[in-house]
């Protein structure tokens, strides 16, 4: 059955509406809207007819906006009834009605919420919610705000959003690189992360710039570490991007922005890329690059990051992160100007200087002048000091127009002055004064001092890092040196280590109180021991100071002579020696939280012990007489106790450090036992002995614990000082001398055993175990203190006497050995808790055990939420030896709570949680277990439903992988139930999905499978020949790897025959065969063939054959005849052959042509097998001229080339040699007067010839010009006149022979006309014209005369007579009664003359004149000589461009036009369209050119006279 889930609403107090009109408890459903982002909750299951819930049509759009800007968010809600609308925010309420004002527009149904003069304050999510009695909508929208300038409450914000637990602003995704704020305390000379990411992403030549800013000196020790670095860093990169290349730091650019860029290749697409500052994540945009602050582009495999609005905050540390792995770092840094430029006054042609100093050395300022970058070049010079500090502008030969402001930009820092240029008065005027050699300008200040004294201050920080590094390095070099251990001392020989033994921090000091021999033992260095030997005559074996965490003490000598111990360091101890004639032994000093104690006197002399400084501590001795034994002041809220003596004086215990606690012994006299001050929160006491004498335990450090031994004898047995949780105890001895047990950190020592029964100390260290060597006479073969996890136990001895175990710090056990004469074998001190109580899980209905273990055998009690448990009710309580035990054997709910367990003072507790483990419903989990099937590139979606339980942890698995939410993975986690959905799935998607529920009692998994279906992969090959015949070829091929999740059902085979391009089906087989017999193939012929898989999701790619298959055999035809060579050129050599005379029965296709260049071993083909060449001849071109040839020939048939023919005979590619000729010349040219005269001769020859013209078989002129290129001769008259006219010869000569030819070249004009026409009548019906010669008749010898005729009945021109060259017509058929007029032509080569007019000829001609009786009549003539109306205009027309010149002319008869430029007449020039139509003369250039420009004029004539005008055109580039 299927169940709606009812949720109620989730909104958080503050940020939902106000509770007055809104109760945020309804009770609804959840439904889907139409517009992504809207969560609508409805009421009641079922809405009424025509009634809805709330919904959004628009929703809100994010926005980022400047501070003080005009912020708002619109919005359309629909509803029936009408939804009211309510807007709030995440951190903050919206009540201010000054800075939020929600508006409704009922016109266009908007809701507007507006924030005027918007503050960074206001940035926030805020939510838009819209409800009616049905339900209800929101949607949430992000307003970013940008500040302006730097707001010094940003900080205290982010630390009080910090102190109100508001950890979703501050919980960010972080850098490796921590942010300057959360940086811990750094050690003295430890190098900054920094330092090695710089390095990581710069180049090498910036290595040293980097390490000088560092403080860093020892290049081989960075280069050889930054080499691992690296070497880690591209592994890590190497899983995310390939090809990271083009790093460039982050630098300023001209427009005032910020910008570092790189170059990589994204292996997963999705992969996020992470920008942080000083550790912190930055947001930025990829779209908005206007609106934000930072933008990142990408162009192509180039990302670009960006800064806008640069502020001084914006310095820091930058990196880009793919992933979590780092790929690029920079640092940006701001400077400033600590001498600005400052105004110049300079004269006309003099140099200005501008000068600044910045406060950290830049390579390059950017300069501008009047708003313009300058750069280095002629006109400014850009100079920098060698530590780049002072930075100079000079602006060469300053002249007025340099008059201006002029700025320095480092980075967003700049300043600007100006420069005022004044004119040179006393120069002479309209000539250009000389350059000034003086320089004007400066910032009148000492920069160099500046700069000198800013390059110290420098320095100086330079130097300071530098010896912090060296002063770290060399406490490292001192640490690692002292971590060896050192030697035992040999007997009788203390190697002048002497009264004075430096040792590092000790810890505590014992107090010797015995006067028999103390054989002591050195403290152990950093995990090592050092002890000194024990001498037969008592006299002192010194132990080396111990340091870091170290113990010395001074042996006892029998003479009484001083045995010191060095002052202790760092956390060291020290004490000093006893005496027997109590002469003084002194302990020195215990610095820094070290302890010093002095011996005891038999005496009662004092026994003084060093102060202890900075929280050390220092105690007296025990005396005998029972004089006071003083003890330095304890430190640090520790206690101290005085111990008691045998009169009842007073002896004072040193003060205990850091909460410890320290308390005397018990004696059997009742005198006080001391016990030296417990450091932090440590405990020591002091051993019980027989006789009641001191049993002096040294302080427990860090909750360590420390106790002596006890000894049959009473004398002293100390244990040295349990460092780090440990325990130490000094061994028994029967003779009572010293037994000491130093426990160290991490090494191990053992005593070797002696026969004199001298101490054999031993010190267990770090998890080893050290025990005690047996002696042959029976005494103590001690064992020191087990550390951090390791054992110690004591020897046997075979006279019964106590062997002690040290004490076993760090959890460790510490037991006595066993006595032959005593029932009890003792493990010193007071009991402890060795293993406490911790909190567990427990599952419901199974059994659980807690487990107590002390140190000694003592009872305890068990208490559950502060009642008292005993056995009883499902639970048992146990002792077993030390061991406690707490059984549940079935828990339940009620069992649950805080558990405690007390021993005397001792306690220890811990809490049990019962609960289970999760499960899943069997109907689900059956319903999960069923695989999702799924096509390629649709969505898989898995849901898994589960019970509501306090931490859970839901996890998806593919194939083992767990899932991530991200890219194409969407993981959905709601209370009841998860979703998994992996969108566009790909074939390779498919695999086991699991999902795992994990809580603290356990996990349980449930398992389905994801199949994704898409077409079968291609066949597998490669395909095999089974079979070929003349008549059959048969192939072979394997079953696809992949079947595409669905089983294949058929193969689809395809055949292309060779030379073909078309592909044709030749049918399909089950899926169950994998081979096909094609029958239908030719003997001979070569096949292609390629495989489908089709099932059915679609058919597969093609498993294609890789060579075409041959039906039958391969029969090659012969070699064809050897070829032989046509022709050669420069560029082709013409070859022929003859076919092979045996083609082997098959027909040839084609043939195929190999060439091979002299002096070389390869053959090349000229033409592909499959382009066959089909005749027995072929054109070699591709050659080169003047090399040498040979040539090969082979046949080509259906199987494919056969044999090659011998090659052919070596043949040079040139031409070859020949007389010249001239190939179809022109042997007449006529040329217009002025016009240029172009004679071309093209002609072959080989070699070239020598050219040689002539002109009437006589040297040309020397400015008639000849121009020779190869196959072609020209000769050029550049302005021809009619003296150029004759017969040219051009002669080609060569080594062959030589050749000549003839052109002649004629340069006339427009012939003038002939002079006035008469008529006379000799015979009837004719009449004889003549006329007066042309002015050019006698220049121009193939000038000509052209008759034309009218009659008054045609009334039409006609011409009657041409190519006269006689003066002289005869016109026939005369008749009378009709008029008649002709016309005279002058002709040449260039056109014709105007016309001569004859007088009129006929009816009238005879006629008797009639008398106007008296009266006089005027004859009106209409006949001018001819003028200029409009004038030409002066032009200046750009290049290319177009161009009409034109002028009016007027006259009687009509005059004749002619153009010239520059004296040259252009009339029949094809380059310019010169037209005149009735009187408008007009001139026409399509596109104008350099050589077009000149004087242009217009000469117009006619019989009256002449006239002209001109003008100038300019042409413009």
């Amino acid at each position: 059955m299927f169940k709606r889930t009812k949720v109620t609403d989730g909104t958080a107090t503050g940020q939902g509406p106000d509770a007055e009109n809104w109760d945020g408890k309804e009770v609804g459903f959840r439904k889907k809207s139409k517009v992504p982002g809207v969560m609508i909750t409805q009421y009641i299951e079922k809405l009424p007819e025509g009634k809805s819930h709330p919904d959004f049509t628009r929703k809100p759009i994010a926005l980022t906006i400047q501070e003080g800007k005009f912020a708002f968010f619109k919005a359309i809600v629909t509803g029936d009834p009408k939804p009211t609308v309510v807007w709030s925010r995440n951190n903050g309420d919206v009540s201010d009605p000054a800075r939020y004002q929600s508006k409704y527009d009922p016109n266009s149904n908007e809701h507007t919420f507006e924030m005027p003069h918007v503050k960074p304050d206001q940035a926030d999510t805020y939510k838009c919610f819209a409800k009616n009695e049905y339900g209800q909508a929101m949607v949430t929208v992000v307003l970013n705000v940008i500040e302006v300038g730097f707001k010094m409450t940003k900080a205290p914000q982010q630390q009080a959003e910090v102190a109100n637990c508001n950890f979703k602003k501050v919980l960010k995704r972080r850098s490796k690189v921590v942010p300057k704020a959360e940086e811990p305390e750094k050690k003295e000379g430890e190098i900054d992360p920094k330092f090695w990411e710089l390095l990581m992403s710069a180049d090498k030549k910036d290595y040293e710039r980097i390490c000088a800013e560092f403080g860093v000196t020892d290049f081989r020790w960075m280069l050889k570490k930054l080499n691992e670095m690296k070497r880690e860093r591209e592994e890590e990169q190497a899983e995310f991007v390939k090809n990271l290349s083009d790093l460039k730091p982050i630098h300023i650019n001209a427009d005032g922005t910020a910008s570092f860029e790189l170059e990589f290749d994204l292996l997963d697409p999705s992969s996020s890329i992470y920008l942080y500052k000083d550790g912190e994540m930055i947001p930025y945009t990829k779209e908005l690059g206007d609106k934000m602050k930072h933008c990142l582009r990408k162009v192509g495999r180039k990302y670009i990051f960006s800064m806008r609005d640069l502020m001084p905050e914006d310095a820091g540390f930058y990196q880009l992160d793919v992933e979590d792995v780092n790929m690029f770092s920079t640092d940006f840094k701001m400077v400033d100007f600590l001498v600005k430029i400052q105004e110049v006054k300079a004269m006309e042609r003099e140099d200005a200087v501008f000068e600044c100093v910045i406060s950290a050395p830049l390579s390059k300022l950017m300069w501008f002048g009047k708003n313009m970058p300058l750069e280095q070049g002629d006109k400014y010079d850009i100079e920098v000091s060698e530590d780049k500090l002072i930075h100079r502008l000079v602006v060469k030969d300053c002249m007025v127009v340099d008059k201006g402001i002029y700025a320095a930009c480092a980075g967003i820092k700049s300043c600007n002055a100006w420069l005022v240029v004044e004119a040179d008065k006393g120069a002479p005027k309209g000539k250009k004064t000389a350059r000034k050699t003086t320089r004007a300008g400066g910032s009148g200040t000492d920069l160099q001092k500046v700069a000198q004294e800013q390059q110290q201050i420098l320095d100086k920080e330079r130097e300071e890092r530098k010896e912090k590094i060296k002063a770290a390095r060399e406490a490292a070099a001192e640490a690692a040196a002292a971590e060896e251990p050192e030697k035992t001392a040999d007997s009788g020989a203390g190697k002048d280590k002497g009264a004075a033994v430096k040792v590092e921090r000790i810890d505590k000091t014992s107090v010797a109180a015995t006067t028999t021999v103390a054989g002591d033992s050195g403290s152990g260095h950093s995990a090592g021991k050092a002890s000194g030997g024990a001498k037969q005559d008592g006299s002192h074996a010194d132990a080396g100071g111990g340091h870091s965490a170290g113990k010395a003490s001074g042996g006892a000598r029998k003479d009484g002579s001083i045995a010191d111990a060095g002052g202790g360091h760092s956390a060291g101890k020290a004490s000093g020696g006893a005496k027997q004639d109590g002469s003084h032994a002194d302990a020195g000093g215990g610095h820094s939280a070290g302890k010093a104690s002095g011996g005891a006197k038999q005496d009662g002399s004092p026994a003084d012990a060093g102060g202890g400084h900075s929280a050390g501590k220092a105690s007296g001795g025990a005396k005998q007489d029972g004089s006071h034994a003083d003890a330095g002041g304890g430190h640090s809220a520790g206690k101290a106790s005085g111990g008691a003596k045998q009169d009842g004086s007073h002896a004072d215990a040193g003060g205990g450090h850091s909460a410890g606690k320290a308390s005397g012994g018990a004696k059997q006299d009742g005198s006080h036992a001391d016990a030296g001050g417990g450091h932090s929160a440590g405990k020591a006491s002091g051993g019980a002995k027989q006789d009641g004498s001191h049993a002096d335990a040294g302080g427990g450090h860090s909750a360590g614990k420390a106790s002596g031994g006890a000894k049959q004898d009473g004398s002293h047995a100390d244990a040295g000082g349990g460092h780090s949780a440990g325990k130490a105890s000094g061994g028994a001895k029967q003779d009572g001398s010293h037994a000491d047990a130093g426990g160290h950190s991490a090494g191990k020592a053992s005593g070797g055993a002696k026969q004199d029964g001298s101490h054999a100390d031993a010190g267990g260290h770090s998890a080893e175990e050290a025990s005690g060597g047996s002696r042959q006479d029976g005494s103590l073969a001690d064992a020191g203190g087990g550390h951090s996890a390791g054992k110690a136990s004591g020897g046997a001895k075979q006279d019964g006497s106590l062997a002690d175990a040290g004490g076993g710090h760090s959890a460790e056990e510490a037991s006595g050995g066993a006595r032959q004469d005593e029932p009890l074998a003792d493990a010193g001190g007071e009991p402890g808790i060795t293993s406490g109580l911790s909190d567990i899980h427990a599952i419901r209905g199974q059994p659980a055990e807690l487990t107590v273990k002390m140190n000694t055998d003592c009872d305890g009690a068990w208490f559950k939420d502060g009642e008292p448990l005993k056995s009883g009710g499902g639970i048992s309580i146990t002792k077993d030896a030390n061991i406690h035990k707490l059984t549940i054997h079935s828990c339940r709910d009620t069992d649950s709570g805080l558990l405690r367990f007390v021993s005397g003072d001792l306690s220890t507790e811990g809490r049990i949680t019962v609960g289970d483990v999760p499960e899943f419903d069997e109907d689900d989990l059956h319903k999960f277990s069923k695989p999702v099937i799924v096509r390629v590139g649709q969505n898989a979606a898995f849901k898994m439903p589960f019970q509501p339980q306090e931490s859970l942890t839901v996890s998806w698995f593919k194939d083992g992988t767990e899932l991530k939410d991200g890219g194409g993975v969407k993981i959905v986690r709601e209370p009841n139930h998860s979703r998994l959905l992996l969108r566009d799935c790909l074939r390779s998607d498919s695999g086991e999905i699991k999902i795992q529920l994990k809580n603290p009692f356990g996990a349980v998994e449930a398992t389905s499978q994801l199949i994704v279906l898409d077409r079968p992969g291609p066949p597998e090959g490669p395909v095999e020949t089974v079979e070929t015949t003349s008549s059959v070829i048969e192939i072979k091929w394997n079953p696809p790897k992949d079947d595409g999740g669905s089983a294949v059902t058929n193969y689809i085979i395809e055949r292309q025959e060779r030379g073909h391009s078309l592909w044709t089906k030749l049918g399909d087989v089950s899926a169950e065969k994998t081979s096909f017999r094609d029958r239908n193939v030719t003997h001979g012929k070569k096949y292609s063939y390629r495989i489908y898989a089709e099932n059915p999701q679609g058919l597969s790619d093609s498993l294609e054959t890789a060579d075409s298959i041959m039906a039958g055999i391969m029969i090659l035809s012969g070699p064809p005849g050897k070829p032989k060579v046509v022709s050669t050129s420069k560029t082709c050599i013409n070859l022929t052959w003859t076919p092979p005379e045996d083609d082997k029965g098959v027909p040839i296709i084609g043939y195929q042509v190999e060439k091979r260049k002299k002096d070389t071993n390869q053959w090349l083909a000229l033409n592909a097998i499959n382009e066959p060449i089909e005749d027995v001849n072929y054109a070699v071109k591709d050659v080169t001229e003047g090399a040498e040839y040979e040539f090969r020939v082979s046949a080509i048939n259906e199987s494919g080339a056969g044999d090659a023919s011998p090659p052919s005979a070596m043949a040079c590619a040139k031409n070859p040699n020949m007389r010249p000729c001239f190939k179809d010349p022109e042997d007449f040219l006529v040329v217009r007067a002025g016009n240029s005269v172009r004679v071309k001769i093209s002609y072959e020859a080989e070699p070239p010839p020598h050219i040689t013209w002539l002109k009437d078989d006589e040297p040309i002129a020397p400015w008639i010009n000849v121009i020779n290129t190869e196959g072609m001769s020209q000769l050029v008259i550049p302005s021809s006149k009619r003296s150029d006219s004759a017969i040219y010869t051009i002669k080609a000569k060569n080594s062959v022979g030589e050749a000549f030819f003839d052109v002649e070249v004629r340069v006339t004009d427009e012939p003038k006309c002939p002079g006035p026409v008469e008529l006379e009548q000799t015979v009837y019906g004719k009449v004889a014209v003549s006329w007066v010669p042309s002015p050019d008749q006698e220049l121009d010898d193939r000038l000509y005369y052209v008759v034309s005729q009218h009659d008054s009945n045609t009334r039409m021109w006609k011409t009657v007579a041409d190519r006269l060259f006689a003066n002289t017509y005869t016109a026939h058929n005369i008749l009378p009664g009709i008029e008649y007029h002709f016309r005279v032509y002058a002709k040449n080569d260039m056109g014709l003359s105007d016309p001569s007019q004859s007088p009129t000829w006929g009816a009238n001609s005879n006629r008797v004149p009639i008398s106007s009786n008296g009266v006089s009549s005027m004859e009106i003539s209409f006949e001018r000589p001819p003028s200029i109306l409009v004038p030409l205009k002066v032009h200046t027309p750009p290049k290319g461009y177009q161009l009409y010149m034109t002028c009016a002319v007027r006259g009687c008869p009509t005059p004749n036009v002619s153009w010239y430029l520059n004296n040259t007449c252009i009339n029949s020039d094809k380059n310019y369209y010169i037209t005149n139509s009735c009187g408008v003369c007009s001139m026409y250039i399509l596109r104008v050119r350099e050589n077009d420009g000149g004087e242009y004029r217009v000469v117009a004539v006619n019989s009256l006279g002449k006239a002209e005008c001109s003008t100038k055109l300019t042409v413009r580039d």
